[in-house]
């Protein structure tokens, strides 16, 4: 969450922060009144805090915060660095100053991962299973976190883990596409035995099953689910009940493109329709937030929206019409005109008729 009464400001933190890694939701306000109230329902796992804010500032604001949200990181942001004191006292991670240098706050965004990654439920690093394939593509096992001996290995392990079977054909032609069918066979049993060897040394053979039949290959496992499977079940039943919390949460579980280091053929289409189902989510949040008069909230899954799709009018215009909502007409009328200029640049022509008229009633 970033919470500064002046929007230039957040919006530069919005940008840099997008650069980082991890990351699945910003929220952000300009007020920090309203900013209170969201953080202390959502307990946001970091915030980046002006100082100097009219009515509540951020020194004030932590000290209301942090009985409700112990877990929250927070990084105070100012253009003083007299205060740095204060912000320490009240346990602040780290403390930028304005105008934030990217260089820096990369600097405090790492300082920020490590500090959450060796404080799990145990206090020891790898001691639990994850597996991440949104966003990245990382296994950690009980021995840490999973070394391939070959990047083949860990490419077909990733396509099995996804699709939980394939054929002896179908998984040459989609991963080993470069080899003749003999080669290419006895490479993908030698491929199976260098998985089956790296799960048994991460003590996970007994937990995942790589099986063999009627040339088929069938992964099962046990108690353990990747960072997809859980989005994605979570995105079924958000989707279902339509409850703009259920929503939230089940797109704040979306890191990032699946396989995003991956770059072979077959990854496309699966990442595609997790990117799909995530669009959908950001779709009936936003709409179920302007219908409840939520309309500053709405605005970040907007933006998100338009960002994904830089092309897509339907969700331009919800942006446009947004800010009219809130009172940004200036913000409204930049975003229209960025918008015609990358239209006409990528489409070759003008935006269509409908929009132009949409765009008139929203400026009236």
């Amino acid at each position: 969450m970033i919470v500064d009464d002046e929007w230039p400001a957040l919006d530069q933190m919005r940008g840099l922060l997008q650069q980082c890694d991890s990351i699945s939701a910003i929220h952000a306000y300009d007020n920090p009144r309203e900013a209170l109230q969201a953080a202390a329902g959502l307990k946001p796992d970091i915030l980046f805090l002006d100082i100097q804010m009219p009515e509540l500032s951020g020194l004030a604001f932590a000290e209301k915060l942090l009985p409700l949200s112990p877990g929250t990181d927070i990084v105070f942001v100012t253009a003083y660095r007299n205060y740095a004191v204060e912000a320490f006292d009240l346990s602040a991670v780290d403390y930028l100053l304005k105008p934030v240098v990217p260089s820096r706050l990369h600097q405090t965004w790492n300082k920020l991962m490590s500090k959450r990654t060796l404080s799990g439920p145990s206090g020891q690093p790898g001691s639990e299973v994850q597996f991440q394939f949104l966003g990245g593509y990382q296994l950690t096992g009980p021995q840490g976190t999973i070394k391939w001996s070959t990047h083949k290995a860990e490419e077909l392990f990733a396509y099995l883990w996804i699709h939980r079977q394939g054929s002896v054909s179908v998984i040459l032609s989609e991963v080993f596409p470069q080899w003749n069918y003999e080669k290419g066979k006895q490479y993908l049993h030698t491929t199976v035995y260098q998985i089956r060897k790296t799960l048994k040394k991460a003590d996970l053979g007994d937990q995942i099953e790589l099986s063999f039949d009627r040339e088929n290959y069938r992964l099962e496992s046990q108690g353990i689910e990747g960072d997809n499977d859980v989005f994605q079940e979570a995105a079924a039943l958000a989707l279902q009940d339509n409850h703009v919390d259920n929503l939230r949460a089940a797109a704040a579980l979306y890191k990032g493109d699946l396989l995003q280091s991956l770059d072979s053929l077959w990854v496309y289409s699966s990442r595609d329709r997790f990117r799909r189902i995530y669009l959908r989510l950001l779709e009936q949040l936003t709409q179920g937030l302007i219908q409840a008069g939520r309309h500053y909230e709405a605005e970040e899954y907007a933006v998100r929206l338009a960002e994904l799709e830089p092309l897509e009018e339907d969700y331009a215009l919800q942006l446009i019409s947004l800010y009219y909502a809130i009172g940004r007409p200036l913000r409204a009328q930049r975003r229209f005109t960025q918008f015609r200029e990358s239209y006409l640049s990528e489409m070759g022509g003008d935006l269509p008729d409908w929009f132009l008229d949409a765009y008139r009633g929203f400026a009236k």
